[in-house]
């Protein structure tokens, strides 16, 4: 029996976790012959009674606390959690992802497949029906899934990704330096250094309720002042974070001219 240890951090959004736990559960329910499935959950500062709910709803749900860490370090505080029982999977699963019939066993069958040494991603739709989340290339363009076989990919958006115990063991957590974003991308990065594979599995395995709406930074209604703290917020594009990314994807002077690009984009929104 192998186990596999779900990863989410969740601040308020308490009815799309709990609809999200419910395709989980279901799902895990269907497995149980060969796995056993264990959620890890981060509450970070919720005040809509998400902590409450779930351990109401889903008794056996591991439930941590936190404040502002945001995702990328709310899920490594999850992920802590998990790796203190040794599980032989780490699954990253996104609060508002809607899993499709047998989206677990596919991503488990992948790995088995790739023998639990590749990282296997799950593309995502979105509230239109169109790709939203998935493998993608070094440039962050969106590969889209085979229907039939997984495809190879540079990096890949973190909402629904499957860490294999022996991957795990080399890479460790993501790195603590990102709060909100971009630490997904940088693991792929870090795989990609290290030599190991990355790949899509096959087909859309689930929905999302996210739409993308223009950053708060590029927004040309807003002021400049309020474009710069936009920018410099966890949510935005802080500078720091973005530089150690790019130092790392495509060396130093791409980082210091898409610090430029931003700059600007900030100035002169369209």
């Amino acid at each position: 029996m192998q186990t596999v240890a779900i990863l989410m951090t969740v601040f308020n959004h308490r009815e799309k976790a709990l609809r999200c736990l419910e395709t989980v559960f279901s799902q895990a329910d269907g497995l149980s012959d060969r796995y056993t499935v264990t959620v890890y959950l981060n509450d970070d500062g919720s005040t809509d009674g998400l902590y409450e709910a779930v351990a109401e709803r889903f008794p056996t749900v591991r439930l941590t606390r936190s404040n502002d860490l945001y995702w990328c370090r709310g899920l490594r505080r999850a992920w802590a959690e998990a790796s203190a029982d040794h599980p032989d999977f780490y699954l990253w699963l996104d609060f508002d992802t809607i899993l499709h019939d047998g989206s677990l066993f596919a991503l488990l069958d992948n790995s088995t497949f790739l023998r639990h040494k590749a990282i296997v991603a799950g593309s995502i739709n979105g509230p239109d029906g169109r790709l939203m989340y998935g493998g993608r290339t070094r440039g962050k363009r969106l590969i889209a899934p085979d229907s039939t076989i997984p495809v190879p990919c540079d990096m890949f958006d973190g909402n629904l990704v499957l860490v294999p115990r022996d991957v795990y063991e080399k890479l460790g957590f993501i790195d603590e330096r990102y709060r909100q974003s971009l630490g997904d991308y940088d693991y792929g990065i870090r795989a990609s250094n290290a030599g190991i594979a990355r790949v899509i599995a096959p087909g859309v395995l689930a929905d999302c309720q996210r739409r993308l709406l223009v950053p708060e930074w590029q927004d040309h209604n807003r002021t400049l002042r309020q474009r710069m703290q936009s920018l410099n917020s966890p949510k935005g594009r802080p500078y720091v974070e973005n530089f150690t990314f790019d130092l790392r994807c495509t060396g130093f002077f791409r980082a210091v001219w898409n610090a430029v690009v931003t700059t600007f984009q900030v100035l002169f929104p369209k």
